[in-house]
C-alpha cells in the first residue's frame, strides 16, 4: 500500500493506493490547506510527513511540512489530522519571485531521524540537499548539506545531458536493500545511491550505484517514487504506475 496526494488546486485529499494504482481509501486532511503539496514520506515513529514545498517562482514565504499520524487505510474513517506543522525557510535566499532563484522543491525523505529536502532547479542542472535541524514546530532555517550535478550524467541512449529537475526521493525501508540505498527521481530518469555508513549527510551523493534513463514517451512526466522491496515504483502525473525491477544494474526503462 502506498500514500499519495495531489498538488496545488487538488484539494486537501490523501489517497491510499495499492501497487497497481487503485484507490483503497480517500481521506480529507484537516488542520492545513493545500497550497502546493509536492511529496510525502514516512518517519520511523509511525508518522507521515507531507510537504507543502512547491515554490515554482521561489516567491513563497509560507513553506511548511506537516506531520500526520499514519492512519489505517482499511479502517472506517474519512479524515486525518495534522498534529504538527513546521514552517521553514532557506537562510541564504535573497531573491524572491524569480523562478531562476531555484528554491522550489518536490522531494522529501527520512534518514537517520531527520527529514531531508532536495531542490528542483530551472536555472541549472544541480540540486541542493537540505536538512531540517528541528521538527519541534515553529519556523526553522534549513541547513544546506550538499549539492549534486545531475547534468554531469548522460542518457546512454540519446547522449543528452540530464536536467536537474528533481521530483521525488526515497530511502529503501524494507527487504535486502533496507537502509542501504536511496533513490532520486527527475524528469529524465532515476538515480540510485548507496547510503553512507557514517557522516552528516554530505556523503549521500558520494556513490552513484546506477542511473536509469526513462523513455519519456512511455513514462510521461514522472512525479512520485517509492521502493517496494528491491523494486522502484514510479508514478506519473496521469497516475500511471511503473515498476522498475533490478534498479541497481539497469540503465534504461522500459
Amino acid at each position: 500500500m502506498l500514500w499519495t496526494h495531489g498538488d496545488s488546486g487538488a484539494g486537501n485529499w490523501l489517497f491510499a493506493i495499492d501497487r497497481q494504482g487503485h484507490v483503497i481509501r480517500r481521506l480529507r486532511v484537516k488542520g492545513t490547506i493545500n497550497v502546493d503539496w509536492e511529496d510525502i514520506t514516512h518517519d520511523d515513529r509511525g508518522n507521515l510527513w507531507l510537504g507543502d514545498t512547491g515554490n515554482g517562482d521561489s516567491g513563497r514565504r509560507d513553506l511548511s511540512v506537516h506531520r500526520i499520524p499514519e492512519p489505517d487505510p482499511y479502517a472506517d474513517v474519512d479524515e486525518v489530522y495534522v498534529d504538527r506543522s513546521v514552517d521553514y525557510f532557506f537562510p541564504e535566499q535573497r531573491r524572491f519571485g524569480n523562478k531562476l532563484a531555484d528554491y522550489d522543491s518536490e522531494a522529501l525523505f527520512w534518514w537517520r531521524g531527520d527529514l531531508w529536502l532536495l531542490t528542483k532547479h530551472r536555472s541549472d542542472d544541480w540540486t541542493r540537499l537540505y536538512r531540517f535541524p528541528s521538527l519541534e514546530g515553529g519556523e526553522v532555517g534549513l541547513e544546506l548539506v550538499a549539492r549534486f550535478d545531475l547534468g554531469g550524467y548522460i542518457d546512454p541512449g540519446t547522449r543528452q545531458r540530464w536536467s536537474g529537475q528533481v521530483t521525488a526521493a526515497e530511502l529503501a525501508l524494507e527487504g535486502e536493500y533496507a537502509g542501504r540505498y536511496w533513490a532520486m527521481l527527475c524528469y529524465d530518469g532515476v538515480f540510485v545511491f548507496a547510503v553512507p555508513a557514517s557522516g552528516d549527510g554530505g556523503e549521500l551523493f558520494g556513490e552513484v550505484v546506477s542511473w536509469i534513463a526513462f523513455d519519456s514517451g512511455v513514462t510521461g512526466q514522472v512525479e512520485a517514487l517509492t521502493w517496494d522491496g528491491g523494486d522502484l515504483v514510479v508514478i506519473n502525473e496521469a497516475r500511471a504506475v511503473f515498476r522498475i525491477e533490478d534498479p541497481l544494474t539497469r540503465t534504461r526503462y522500459p
